[in-house]
């Protein structure tokens, strides 16, 4: 009966069921002198089983275990390797939740603010936050202060004289290009370091008086090529606060379809609004835009100042009223209400009823914002998904988006 076997019987025999396993398994690794050398232990095993021999039992028990462990090819092991294919593996899982899962993006411009905030900067002689805390409160706010002062003398070349670049995706910065080759880097986007940290104004290039969607008429400093700039000029000065970063779910749009008043984003692919625009540039290819979806399919949609209108009703959803509750001239929270689509040069979708397959974005902040009342609907198919969260800086932004 088996519960009065002998244990060491019970141990030899899931020793030579082990070895039978070992043998069928691995026999094609084996080399023949070694298959035949187990082959022999495990037939001298049965046979001591069969007589019932412990300590024959007990002895085959290490032999075999020694001779299993030794018959194998030794594969060498390295700490490297298995580091990176640690890291290989890792890649491969990452690469798969962006392309299918999440995403994150950053938030270049302000067309969503106040809810969430594109690039920024503030023209500034010193550092609002001196010393180690105000060190830690910028990383925190991800915000930084440059100064730079030119360290050369010469004219700026005649063709593109600033160019700006990306260093780690997410951090901008801008060169200035002389014609003996020399360079100047200033840690601030293009746009940023034109508009608000006025570099023209610094290099002397003239001003012009401009309009854009807003009733403000204000004054744009270009550079132009040519200008001569002298050692130890002042050409830039400020803190610049990179945009909100934001986790967009693309799994979702999968299983249910887009709500209205949502945070979403989509490609800009196919859209000739925006390919046609003079500001396209066709060797950056399709870009990512964040807005507000205003229309889903069907919907006949409206703007009276400040007032949204969907299908004839004034827009109900939290996103559209938070915008809806201030005006230009009185804006509340920072919001300031839906612009006129008239004021705008190159804009006059007033009215517009939205076919199949087809959504309206717009951006909170209405009065410079570039969205669909100039561009035109978004296909279905360039949907991306709805921004879930804003998870850097750590500002009154972070956390969901609504």
């Amino acid at each position: 009966m088996f519960f009065l076997t002998p244990r060491y019987i019970k141990h030899a025999r899931q020793l030579h069921k082990g070895v039978t396993r070992f043998i069928d398994y691995k026999r094609d690794l084996l080399a023949p002198a070694k298959l035949e050398q187990i082959c022999g232990l495990r037939a001298e095993l049965e046979a001591a089983m069969r007589q019932r021999d412990k300590k024959r039992i007990e002895s085959l028990h290490e032999e075999i275990n020694r001779v299993c462990e030794k018959a194998l090819p030794h594969a060498p092991h390295s700490e490297l390797g298995e580091n990176i294919e640690v890291f290989f593996v890792a890649i491969v899982i990452a690469l798969g939740i962006r392309g299918y899962i999440a995403q994150p993006f950053q938030i270049p411009t302000g067309s969503m603010q106040p809810t969430l905030n594109g690039i920024t900067a503030q023209a500034s002689a010193e550092d609002p936050r001196p010393g180690p805390i105000g060190w830690l409160t910028s990383f925190l706010t991800s915000t930084r202060h440059i100064h730079v002062v030119s360290d050369h003398t010469g004219y700026l070349r005649d063709r593109e004289p600033l160019t700006e670049h990306r260093f780690l995706i997410f951090m901008p910065y801008c060169k200035l290009h002389f014609r003996d080759g020399k360079t100047i880097r200033i840690m601030a986007p293009q746009r940023q370091l034109m508009d608000e940290l006025q570099l023209g104004a610094h290099v002397n290039s003239i001003p012009v008086e401009v309009t854009d969607d807003t009733p403000d008429v204000r004054r744009v400093y270009g550079l132009r090529g040519g200008e001569h700039i002298k050692k130890g000029q002042l050409l830039a000065s400020g803190w610049v606060q990179n945009g909100d970063h934001v986790l967009v779910d693309k799994f979702s749009y999968h299983f249910r379809t887009p709500v209205r008043g949502e945070v979403f984003v989509f490609t800009t692919k196919h859209i000739k609004g925006i390919e046609n625009s003079h500001g396209f540039d066709p060797r950056h290819g399709s870009q990512h835009y964040i807005k507000r979806l205003a229309g889903v399919p069907g919907d006949k949609l409206e703007v009276t100042p400040p007032k949204l209108l969907i299908n004839g009703q004034e827009a109900g959803e939290p996103g559209f009223q938070k915008v809806m509750q201030g005006t230009y001239e009185q804006p509340v929270e920072g919001y300031r209400g839906y612009s006129d689509p008239r004021m705008m040069p190159g804009l006059g979708l007033v009215h517009i009823e939205l076919g199949d397959e087809q959504y309206f974005a717009m951006g909170d902040n209405s009065y410079h914002s570039s969205d669909s009342r100039a561009w035109g609907p978004v296909p279905e198919r360039n949907l991306v998904g709805p921004a879930m969260l804003c998870y850097w800086p750590l500002t009154r932004h972070w956390g969901v988006i609504r």
